[in-house]
């Protein structure tokens, strides 16, 4: 911690002064979301400790999701994001968990950085962009299906029954 406040040229605390920012229970202050030291498997690393400098000059131990959401927010206003809610790198907006697709490609699942909407948009215009590698990519796709349609077939079947499930839980 204090490594990098120095070479980020802000104040660096003493160990003594960083003992006492510690939370007792190991909760960010500002999320109360619990905090590691080192994240180990199964442990996201956004729930690593680290030092926060807020801009009022005080200084904490927060979680390194509020943490980087501190760099990305103008001032401190990540502070007044609601519980279930996320800011979009892409439009600046805040909007709630539901309006992000899901990242399921390690083994903590979390928000993507974008919302649906920009997701959506990005992917659109790289179609347009690159027309010939959409269109390969399809026919990668089309000619894996048409080579094993038994297990195509059943992934779509549970792929329906799970969009059904996730809209009856909806209601």
């Amino acid at each position: 911690m204090q490594r990098v406040a120095k070479s980020d040229k802000k104040y660096v605390p003493s160990i003594y002064e960083i003992e006492k920012l510690i939370p007792s229970d190991m909760k960010c202050g500002d999320c109360k979301r619990e905090m590691f030291y080192i994240a180990t498997d199964g442990q996201s690393q956004s729930c690593c400790a680290v030092l926060q400098h807020y801009r009022d000059g005080t200084l904490a131990i927060t979680c390194m999701s509020c943490n980087t959401k501190h760099g990305q927010m103008v001032g401190d206003s990540y502070r007044d994001v609601p519980i279930g809610s996320k800011l979009c790198i892409k439009c600046k907006t805040i909007k709630s968990l539901s309006m992000f697709f899901v990242r399921r490609d390690s083994k903590v699942e979390y928000p993507m950085s974008k919302c649906k909407q920009c997701n959506r948009d990005a992917v659109r215009q790289w179609q347009l962009n690159n027309p010939q590698k959409y269109a390969a990519n399809n026919k990668k796709g089309n000619d894996l299906r048409k080579l094993n349609p038994e297990k195509y077939k059943e992934l779509d079947r549970k792929r329906y029954h799970k969009r059904k499930e996730n809209e009856r839980s909806e209601i």
